[in-house]
């Protein structure tokens, strides 16, 4: 049998508000207490889902009723610890935000429960995920992966977190000379091998930075192929950091990828028209023709064909906590690009349906 979360039982009773101080009746959902109302937050597993899921749709309800295209960030990580909660809560809600994929960063530990915390304090914006871009990733691949797929399994994550099997260093890193993120794990080795393997096993959807390489795709085609019923979602549409390095992909290649197989999701979490990757000066979100500052056709077009295969997402990261305006803003710059019903199905919908195999109205 196929292993969900909604195989487990949950709590009855849900009580996650009990810790919070404006009424439950706002229509986006109350606020948390504090800023660091997470880091006392008691902790309640595993997830009640099916309450959970009626304060998320409350919330794209009402931003939905505000005139406000909701959008679900599919990928943001964070370090819980740095995190102001109840300002990032506002920021949200002032940019009609309405749930974040919310995966912890823990540097040098296994697993960390601050999700579960986090979660317990604002029940009404964060979607759980599992813990991903890890250095431990790469240096304890093995512990960290299996540790990964009990945590999930035992606490009912809906997704797991970003996986990084080819990643350089952001641009952040890169200007403070941090390298501890240029990781090359072998896509088809045995740790895809197993992760893959568990996706298609438990139905839980996984995340992966694979930059955009010639000489990376046919091992991704091949894990497609081997495993289709594991839930890919590859992160940052159209990122490339070296264009000498990729002469394949583009709407055409991606078309024949998405239709080849059913199981893969791209999110569209990339820069701005101006945003260039430091190392090569190369404008890296080749989505954009950076002379008008639009979208290309060809992407747009590709988009509408296949929307529910693409998920909305900002990327903030443990560094761009407080930018959620920001990383807003270009989001929905791209969005507006998009066909009416193309945009809502991108911005929120479809990372519903995949979550949780419903499609909201």
């Amino acid at each position: 049998m196929v292993l969900t979360p909604y195989h487990f039982s949950f709590l009855a009773g849900f009580a996650l508000c009990a810790s919070i101080s404006i009424a439950a009746d706002t229509s986006l959902g109350p606020l948390p207490e504090n800023d660091q109302a997470h880091l006392s937050a008691p902790i309640q597993v595993p997830f009640d889902l099916p309450a959970l899921k009626v304060n998320w749709r409350k919330r794209i309800e009402a931003i939905r009723a505000n005139g406000t295209l909701p959008i679900i960030d599919i990928e943001s990580s964070f370090n819980s610890k740095k995190l102001d909660l109840r300002s990032f809560a506002k920021a949200m809600d002032a940019n009609g935000i309405a749930l974040v994929a919310y995966s912890e960063t823990p540097k040098k530990s296994l697993w960390s429960n601050a999700t579960l915390s986090v979660v317990a304090a604002d029940p009404w914006r964060f979607i759980p995920a599992g813990d991903g871009a890890n250095e431990l990733w790469s240096k304890r691949p093995d512990e960290f992966l299996e540790k990964n797929k009990k945590r999930v399994i035992a606490d009912g994550y809906p997704i797991m977190g970003e996986f990084e099997f080819r990643h350089y260093p952001s641009p952040n890193e890169y200007k403070r000379g941090e390298k501890d993120r240029d990781v090359d794990i072998p896509i088809n080795g045995p740790l895809g091998e197993a992760l893959f393997s568990f996706s298609e096993k438990s139905g839980v959807p996984f995340e992966i930075h694979y930059e955009i390489e010639d000489r990376l795709l046919p091992a991704l085609e091949e894990m497609l192929a081997k495993y289709p019923k594991a839930k890919v979602i590859w992160c940052h549409l159209g990122q490339i950091r070296y264009s000498q390095r990729s002469s394949i992909y583009g709407p055409s290649y991606l078309r024949r990828l998405l239709e080849r197989h059913p199981n893969l999701y791209i999110d569209v979490a990339f820069g701005g028209p101006d945003s260039k990757y430091p190392p090569s000066g190369e404008y890296h979100a080749r989505v954009w023709d950076t002379t008008s500052g639009r979208v290309k056709q060809e992407w747009i077009d590709l988009i509408a064909q296949h929307p529910w295969r693409f998920l909305a997402a900002m990327d903030l990261g443990g560094d761009r906590q407080e930018r959620v305006a920001e990383f807003a803003r270009n989001l929905r710059r791209f969005l507006n690009h998009l066909p009416q019903g193309t945009r809502e199905i991108v911005a929120y919908k479809a990372a519903w349906k995949l979550l949780f195999a419903e499609e909201l109205p």
